[in-house]
């Protein structure tokens, strides 16, 4: 599972990685993400959503229907 999930990850668009890696596996707040990002909160809300669902769809079409992992 953990193979699956990094090569999801790895398929994502680098500035949807680090979205996520900030927000999710760092836990930085949107704050925090937005400074090292240099972007507005507003938009690391919006990328971080989009990079979510981006990831999901990714694991939903891998064999084994990881997507159902993620909210």
């Amino acid at each position: 599972m953990k193979i699956r999930l990094q090569e999801a990850l790895n398929s994502l668009e680098p500035f949807d990685r680090e979205v996520l890696a900030l927000r999710h596996f760092e836990q930085l707040s949107r704050a925090e993400t937005a400074s090292v990002l240099g972007i507005c909160e507003a938009a690391v809300s919006k990328r971080y959503v989009r990079a979510l669902r981006r990831l999901k769809e990714v694991l939903a079409a891998m064999p084994g229907g990881l997507g159902k992992l993620l909210p």
